[in-house]
């Protein structure tokens, strides 16, 4: 982070290397970045709403005048197990309550103009169902069913999207015995199907790596695949694209056509 560092950082990408593609710098800036604000379930307890979406107006000017281009907030889960330990991210239990906070949160950090230098990209996060895990417990398995799915947890997320949210990201958690990285239902027939978003899709951290533990992927490359014909356009740390999606192409298991959807 800071100018600087950014600077040194994108002129190496634009003019030292082979394609010169700008990085883009994301950053956690959940509830301001020099200027802190209550954290988002304490936000949300007021219910003022103008006051939300300024809180994140002025996370975005000093995150962007600090050279980040992209916050992964807001969090837009629904929860109703206080054992949960990311409750504080949230904006509580009430799915209408959480639907018009992720739209001013949204609105908040990308302004009307993406291309305005005072703006950072948002990214809408965990589709879907992360905070219903077992017993609480971050990373286990969500068994839920459709109604719970459709009528409490995704409208926030649907807000979000119809807010313009530039980016989605997707949960380390699993849901009917899928993980959501490698759900082509809710990233693919859902996301970009039904609800038309034309915004892309980043994997948690390292949640493509993950897919192995749940018992779901035989390995990094698998992995890989099961992630980007899901419709997981970007992988966060867990470099299965930088290492496996080439030799995936030559192979076949993936389309080249899922590659340019992706980029």
């Amino acid at each position: 982070t800071g100018v600087k560092n950014v600077y040194a950082l994108q002129k190496i990408a634009v003019e030292e290397t082979r394609l010169g593609i700008p990085l883009i710098f994301g950053f956690d800036v959940i509830h301001g970045y020099k200027t802190i604000s209550p954290i988002p379930l304490g936000e949300s307890a007021s219910w003022d709403i103008e006051a939300i979406e300024k809180s994140a107006r002025i996370a975005a000017e000093e995150a962007a005048a600090a050279g980040l281009n992209w916050t992964f907030a807001p969090m837009v889960d629904i929860y109703r197990d206080a054992r949960w330990g990311r409750v504080m991210e949230g904006a509580g239990e009430d799915t209408y309550l959480g639907s018009v906070i992720a739209t001013a949160r949204v609105k908040g950090f990308q302004g009307n103009d993406l291309s305005d230098f005072s703006t950072i990209a948002a990214c809408a996060k965990h589709f879907a169902g992360y905070a219903f895990a077992e017993a609480g417990r971050d990373y286990n398995t969500v068994d839920i069913s459709n109604t719970t799915l459709h009528n409490v947890i995704l409208p926030p997320f649907k807000a979000a999207a119809e807010a313009g949210v530039a980016t989605f990201m997707n949960s380390f958690s699993e849901l009917d015995g899928i993980p959501a990285t490698a759900s082509g239902y809710l990233q693919n027939t859902l996301l970009k199907g039904q609800w038309d978003y034309r915004g892309l899709v980043v994997s948690d951290w390292d949640s493509i790596g993950e897919m192995q533990d749940h018992g779901f992927s035989a390995d990094l490359s698998n992995a890989a695949s099961q992630a980007i014909n899901a419709g997981n356009d970007i992988d966060m740390e867990a470099t299965a694209y930088i290492r496996h999606l080439a030799e995936l192409v030559e192979s076949g298991a993936v389309a080249e056509s899922v590659v340019d959807n992706a980029v």
